[in-house]
């Protein structure tokens, strides 16, 4: 009787898990980026992040998907390689992004980091990048 119990208790535990998630396709890592890179979200906004070998680019878009003009968005970057000193990016901003090119330093990954100015309001976002060669 005891075994069939517990039986059932496992049962609904592993029920209930599967439906944990249920309803939450909205957060970043389900969204389809529009320009094949990486999303990461503000309470105010989405940054999507596309590295290539030319260096990164950066997209401020509504939680809708949308473009934000680079006018609205303010954006402060800074980079740190493993092992080495924070150091500040220079973004540019080209039409409806920003780039940058940030020295690697021949390391396989570093941080990106960003403090994003929106409507009054400033969050940070952290990025883990993979240099393109």
């Amino acid at each position: 009787m005891k075994q069939k119990i517990m039986m059932l208790v496992m049962s609904l535990a592993f029920i209930g898990t599967a439906f944990a998630h249920e309803g939450h396709n909205k957060t970043p890592g389900s969204i389809a980026a529009p320009h094949g890179g990486v999303i990461k979200g503000t309470n105010q906004l989405y940054i999507e992040l596309v590295s290539d070998a030319s260096g990164i680019k950066l997209y401020p878009l509504t939680h809708d998907l949308t473009a934000i003009s680079t006018n609205d968005v303010k954006l402060v970057a800074s980079s740190q390689v493993p092992k080495k000193k924070k150091e500040n990016v220079k973004l540019s901003q080209v039409g409806d992004h920003y780039e940058a090119i940030v020295d690697a330093k021949g390391a396989y990954h570093y941080s990106f980091s960003l403090e994003v100015s929106y409507k009054s309001k400033t969050e940070k976002v952290l990025f883990q990048v993979e240099p393109q060669n």
